[in-house]
């Protein structure tokens, strides 16, 4: 993202904002036309990962407390709209709570 974007200044309603630039490693069909630009460090450096592959820049979205990380992409189509596909890579919330399990049985089971 480029810039620092002000909360307090856009709209109140924003849920987040990013950029995509063309995908320059598009070789097939099904790849995305337009993806994230590269991720770079304060010194312009771009990150890369153990694969030496870089890493993209993402964005965040917090929902009911925890922060889900988003990665987007988009695809031209045959009638030159674009789609946009944005997908949840990981979060730093705990796991959903489990579910109860059913209420003791009461009188009216007992009777059976």
């Amino acid at each position: 993202m480029a810039g620092t974007y002000d909360a307090s200044k856009g709209n109140p309603n924003r849920i987040g904002t990013f950029s995509l630039v063309r995908n320059t490693n598009k070789s097939e069909e099904k790849h995305p036309d337009m993806v994230h630009p590269d991720s770079v460090d304060d010194n312009g450096n771009v990150k890369m990962n153990k694969a030496g592959k870089p890493f993209k820049k993402n964005f965040t979205i917090k929902m009911n407390g925890v922060e889900v990380w988003c990665e987007a992409s988009a695809y031209f189509q045959k009638d030159k709209s674009i789609k946009i596909s944005i997908n949840k890579t990981s979060s730093n919330g705990a796991a959903k709570p489990a579910a109860q399990a059913a209420p003791a049985a009461d009188a009216w089971d007992q009777q059976f």
